[in-house]
């Protein structure tokens, strides 16, 4: 049938359409145009049928394609057959897609996605994204960030849009063993036309995971560069990778979207899961095992099991790339052992006791130590504080709290750290707000009503399971929609921690 009618389209036979682009005539079948694209369906619709009713054929006046396209568009629906090159394709493509002939889309599609290469599919990457073509644009984005050494070694890169360039190269699954490709890519495109782009020069540094670049190379290459060295906003940034360089303790406190690392590193931010109880009928049991999740991939991976079995009411808190297990009790006795995982090597390791044995107790890293806070002693609740020098690997004794609790909640915001309610030697609810200054090492209460459960979001504190949002500094409550579900304290103290094996 379509050879027919292809037959007649050529002898302009029963044809009821003439199509008129850059002075030339196409003479076709309404239905047959109709049935293949969407866009000419609904141009004939809303087209005056006075010329149909008397014999004449409808005229439509076209100038946003070529003739020769047209030409190859009609070919297609009549015949099936397409003649597509390098040379064509996206104009092809750009023409299909705009007069919304979807199989003849498919066709470009196919044929696009078998020619990318590493000096085109930035280029096909933003055609893509303009026509709103879902299955190109995921094909030539994953291609381009697989193969982005080959990419950044090609011409096109240096002439694409900053928005894009930024787009690209900020993306966590941008293929690179080494950051500092990523770097001399941004340094290469300022230069490309530093007139008009050296102004964005600390906008496009921020893509670079600088405190992933090898110190000597940010010593001996970055601080010489002059684009660098005439912005203190670049200054900035890799004073800020100086930092994460020479503090490692301190990564914790300076986690930002440059301190997390692409997915090619070969590093990865976990969530661990450590011990916890298991029943078993009516009794219960304590877990050993450690597993993290990561979110990147949604899976979980073992990690090296807990030293130790039937231990309860430790606290854990990461710290850098490591995690640090301290107390808990054990056979009815409360111990001051503290233990480090260390996720470069997947084991546990002994490191100094603290200087009194607590379980139910809080811990939390301030400024690169850990504290431990409060909690259950051998002779009842303590007010004992103390903190850790992961360098040194020595406790320090530090002020008291004002009112020994265990099993508060606690948190570090706008340099103070809080520790909310808790029980007292009673065994009730404490209720109350303590607050610590480390510059003065001193506590004071917080004057306001206490409520349960917790979590710190930027300059405000939210506490889970009842009704209340503080602001800091004015450390005023207020109001929310949250619901109250126990009358105890539970710490939630989601942390970063990098294991390499994840």
């Amino acid at each position: 049938m379509l050879k027919e009618l292809n037959q007649q389209r050529r002898a302009k036979e029963f044809t009821d359409l003439k199509i008129i682009v850059e002075g030339k005539e196409f003479e076709v079948h309404q239905n047959v145009l109709a049935s293949c694209s969407l866009y000419f369906k609904d141009l004939i619709k809303r087209s005056p049928r006075d010329s149909s009713r008397s014999g004449e054929k409808l005229e439509l006046a076209m100038s946003n394609l070529t003739a020769d396209v047209l030409e190859l568009l009609l070919e297609f629906v009549y015949t099936g057959s397409l003649i597509i090159d390098s040379a064509n394709a996206k104009t092809l493509l750009e023409a299909a897609s705009k007069f919304q002939f979807h199989t003849f889309c498919k066709v470009c599609v196919s044929f696009l996605e078998k020619q990318l290469t590493a000096s085109n599919c930035l280029g096909i990457l933003a055609m893509a994204e303009a026509m709103q073509c879902t299955e190109l644009y995921n094909m030539a984005k994953a291609y381009a960030l697989q193969i982005f050494p080959e990419v950044a070694n090609q011409e096109e890169i240096l002439n694409i849009s900053k928005d894009d360039f930024i787009s690209y190269m900020s993306n966590d699954s941008l293929n690179t063993k080494a950051e500092e490709l990523v770097y001399e890519t941004v340094i290469k495109w300022i230069k490309k036309d530093a007139a008009i782009r050296a102004q964005y020069a600390a906008e496009l540094l921020a893509v670079v995971r600088l405190p992933f670049i090898h110190p000597s190379y940010l010593l001996n290459v970055v601080d010489n560069e002059e684009l660098i060295k005439s912005s203190e906003a670049c200054r900035d940034l890799v004073n800020e990778a100086k930092r994460y360089h020479m503090l490692p303790h301190a990564r914790q406190e300076m986690q930002t979207p440059r301190t997390r690392p692409r997915l090619s590193a070969g590093v990865a931010e976990v969530i661990v899961l450590v011990g916890g109880r298991q029943m078993i009928g009516m009794n219960q049991r304590a877990l050993t095992a450690v597993t993290c999740l990561n979110p990147q991939n949604n899976k979980w991976y073992p990690l090296a099991s807990l030293p130790f079995y039937d231990r309860e009411f430790f606290s854990v808190v990461s710290a850098g790339d490591n995690i640090y297990l301290s107390g808990g009790m054990e056979a009815g006795v409360t111990l001051a052992d503290v233990w480090c995982y260390m996720s470069l090597l997947d084991n546990w390791n002994l490191v100094s006791r603290m200087t009194v044995p607590r379980c139910r107790h809080n811990s939390l890293v301030y400024d690169g130590k850990i504290y431990t806070i409060g909690g259950v002693g051998v002779a009842g609740n303590v007010d004992h504080v103390e903190r850790y020098d992961t360098i040194t690997n020595q406790w320090e004794t530090i002020a008291p709290l004002p009112k020994a609790v265990h099993s508060a909640a606690a948190t570090v915001c706008g340099g103070k750290i809080y520790v909310f309610g808790g029980v007292n030697e009673a065994g009730r609810a404490a209720g109350v707000l303590q607050s610590y200054i480390p510059q003065t090492n001193s506590w004071s209460f917080i004057e306001s009503p206490m409520i349960v459960l917790w979590f710190w979001m930027e300059k405000s504190m939210l506490l889970v399971g009842l009704s209340a949002v503080k602001d800091l500094p004015w450390e005023t409550w207020k109001p929310t929609t949250l619901k109250q579900t126990h009358g105890h304290f539970y710490q939630i103290c989601p942390a970063p921690f990098s294991d390499t094996a994840a």
